[in-house]
């Protein structure tokens, strides 16, 4: 037998950096919705705001347990509706998380495939997680006649939310591109 130590290699849940970097990509998020920075989305009672640019970067960047911490921040303080903000961000958070470490290393080296395949993720995060967990956790946990059928509730949001969508994938992209490659690397 060997008196030598083995010292493990894994890395842990969350390091100092992501924990750090989680918390100023959703304090940023955070102190949007706080400052009620909104534009209504026409046709429902639902209004939107620009803290989606940080949610996605800072949990595509700090990975799927940075998107809890980045979630959890973004969806909060949502005015009078927190637990679906929270369902639809934390959620959400986990699948940048897990969606950008994956394609990041599959095209690190062909730059333009990977700003692609970011706003493909941005659109997918928007129109399969985010819109459809909000409409879910309003129907569970805020019950309201006046937002009609699941289908035709999401209907609404998914079309109200395309200028979102549109800018939020447009200025991320921006981001994404104009950031050297070492700041694009997951964390994790």
């Amino acid at each position: 037998m060997s008196d030598q130590k083995v010292e493990s290699s894994k890395k842990p849940l969350l390091s100092a950096r992501q924990v750090g970097m989680a918390a100023a990509f959703g304090g940023a998020a955070l102190a949007l919705v706080l400052a009620g920075i909104t534009i209504p989305i026409p046709g429902t009672p639902v209004v939107t705001d620009p803290r989606e640019i940080f949610t996605t970067i800072g949990a595509s960047l700090t990975g799927p347990v940075g998107g809890v911490v980045v979630g959890l921040l973004a969806g909060i303080a949502e005015p009078g509706i927190p637990l679906a903000s929270l369902l639809a961000h934390v959620v959400g958070g986990v699948f940048n998380g897990l969606v950008y470490k994956n394609f990041s290393w599959r095209f690190k080296e062909k730059k333009a495939l990977s700003l692609a395949a970011w706003a493909l993720q941005v659109v997918v995060y928007y129109t399969c997680i985010v819109v459809p967990l909000f409409v879910v956790g309003l129907m569970l946990f805020y019950p309201d006649p006046e937002y009609g059928g699941f289908f035709g509730f999401l209907g609404a949001l998914e079309a109200g939310a395309i200028p979102e969508v549109l800018i939020s994938t447009v200025v991320t992209t921006i981001i994404m591109a104009a950031l050297p490659e070492k700041y694009r690397r997951p964390l994790w």
